[in-house]
């Protein structure tokens, strides 16, 4: 099937500058092929910066309020970009709703990202100032240093795991809604099942699928906009469904396969090894 969009793809090169920041510009783009760095600029090196690959948009706030650019846009390798305007943006959004509740689903993943990213900096500001040594009066006894909080010993029992059998690297699972993909280091965001070592190929979407315990049961369902597949017993499962899951199937994500089993098949939930 023909994409739709095809005639507004525009072709770049690598080391292109598809805008900098402080331009004007009403246009958003949707990368086909090839990556795409944002990121700022601050005396001279670059900030906050952040790769972007095929499925990824960038660029849209200025064509939603017509505003000049707030970062650059450097093209990393060989690509090709949809570039969208805003008349073709409204008629997107009038012929394909799905495409409105992408965009809002994909917001409210960068926005959860950059909150995660201000709570792991207001963290450490707030261990820097109470670590920050006191003022100690002349004559006043300088109090001993607070002895360390002690960490905690135990984690919680681990629900299942995924294993790869080649690797035999485990994957233990905690929590009753676990998000499967790969980290990002720019924003500091970590999936509780973190392929990045595993995914050497970089087939597996940063935020690429859920792992649901409810009532004693297993559900897995694919994230939305997730790239190259997720797979149980290697039949592509849709995007968005949940579909059950027990001990012995083997899932997909990209290109990766892993084993699953539930606690109950491997020693009632003791803690498994990372």
């Amino acid at each position: 099937m023909a994409n739709p969009l095809k005639e507004y793809a525009v072709p770049y090169q690598k080391g292109d500058l598809v805008f900098k920041e402080g331009d004007g510009g009403s246009e958003m783009f949707v990368i086909q092929s090839g990556k795409v760095e944002i990121y700022k600029e601050i005396d001279g090196q670059k900030r906050f910066s952040v790769v972007f690959e095929k499925g990824d948009f960038f660029g849209e706030m200025s064509l939603l309020e017509s505003l000049p650019r707030t970062a650059n846009a450097l093209v990393l390798e060989d690509a090709e970009l949809i570039v969208i305007n805003s008349t073709v943006f409204d008629q997107m959004i009038r012929q394909n709703i799905e495409i409105a509740v992408r965009m809002l689903r994909k917001f409210s993943s960068r926005l959860r990202e950059t909150n995660a990213l201000l709570e792991k900096h207001a963290s450490m500001v707030k261990g820097v100032q109470k670590t920050a040594p006191l003022e100690v009066s002349s004559g006043a006894k300088e109090q001993p240093p607070a002895a360390p909080a002690k960490e905690e010993e135990d984690k919680p029992p681990v629900l299942a795991q995924f294993m790869d059998e080649e690797s035999l690297q485990v994957f233990p699972v905690y929590k009753e809604i676990t998000l499967i993909g790969r980290g990002d280091p720019v924003t500091g965001h970590t999936p509780d099942v973190d392929l990045t070592d595993e995914d050497v190929k970089r087939s597996v979407s940063r935020r690429h699928a859920k792992l649901i315990y409810q009532n004693g049961n297993f559900f897995l369902a694919e994230e939305p906009g997730t790239l190259n597949g997720t797979f149980v017993n290697n039949k592509k499962i849709q995007s968005g469904v949940l579909v059950p899951v027990k001990s012995g199937v083997i899932v997909g994500f990209g290109m990766i396969r892993l084993k699953f089993v539930e606690a109950r098949h491997f020693g009632g939930g003791k803690k498994a090894r990372n």
